[in-house]
């Protein structure tokens, strides 16, 4: 069994966990282990563990998106939505993975296409959110939402975001968006601080193209995947959004709370 370690090496709690899981007694069982950075390609693996906060977890995701292998994530960093194995426990845990008591949950990324004004194309992968943000703090931009090829709204904001019912819990919950339980296939729209008190948060089916076009005559903006990747959007850009299935991940459960349990848990629900 091939066993992928994805972690940051500079962050020593991060390598102490990947150190005491690669040594650990898994009862004569042959794992080998293949350490390395969260971006790494570490090859054919049979399953991967991410060690480190729910930007490692995110990161991992993209370098193992698409190829098979269920993802465990041990966490390091603050919340955990993600990564949310406790490291006191990754050595047991990781042997109840290779025994195959576990079960999964898929989590599907969105991408992006940018099609340039001047004709470029290029892409970019997210399993949270693609975030459109003003470059000026003190000026608004200019945007145009369409769905599936039909106009939803124009207006002035801060910018927009395109959220997974996984990062519904991240930057879309703070910009006012819906918590989504991750059973639901769909993506939210979410407006940053519209300046227009008719424009809320909406909820479209996962298959759904979601085009957004910078109408901001001078005043560029940023493009980012999981405040990754940024891209420099200009004036007349256009980014169309959907999902893709082939760039799937399943993330490895074991025993533990529920969904709702989780959100009582992070977000300090009574």
């Amino acid at each position: 069994m091939r066993i992928g370690l994805f972690f940051n090496h500079e962050l020593e709690a991060s390598a102490e966990v990947a150190e005491a899981v690669r040594f650990a007694d898994y009862g004569g069982r042959n794992a080998e282990f293949v350490l390395g950075d969260a971006d790494a390609d570490h090859g054919e693996i049979d399953f991967a563990i991410s060690i480190g906060g729910d930007g490692t977890f995110l990161l991992t995701s993209k370098t193992i998106m698409g190829r098979g292998a269920p993802l465990y994530g041990v966490n390091r960093g603050r919340l955990g939505f993600l990564a949310s194995g406790d490291a006191r426990r990754a050595a047991p845990d990781v042997a109840k993975i290779m025994s195959g008591d576990y079960e999964t949950f898929p989590i599907v990324p969105i991408k992006a296409v940018i099609l340039g004004g001047d004709g470029t194309e290029s892409s970019m992968w997210a399993f949270n959110e693609v975030m459109i943000v003003k470059n000026l703090v003190s000026r608004p931009i200019a945007l145009s939402t369409y769905i599936d090829g039909k106009k939803l709204y124009s207006f002035l904001s801060d910018g927009i975001i395109v959220s997974t019912p996984i990062g519904s819990t991240a930057y879309a919950l703070s910009a006012g968006g819906p918590i989504i339980h991750p059973a639901v296939s769909g993506s939210a729209i979410v407006p940053i601080c519209a300046h227009s008190l008719s424009l809320r948060p909406m909820l479209v089916p996962a298959w759904t193209q979601i085009k957004i076009k910078l109408d901001s005559p001078s005043e560029g903006a940023t493009l980012s995947g999981d405040s990754m990747n940024n891209t420099l959007l200009s004036p007349g850009d256009t980014v169309e959004i959907t999902s893709d299935p082939a760039g799937r991940v399943d993330v490895i459960s074991l025993e533990g709370g529920s969904y709702p349990d989780v959100l009582r848990d992070k977000l300090n629900l009574s």
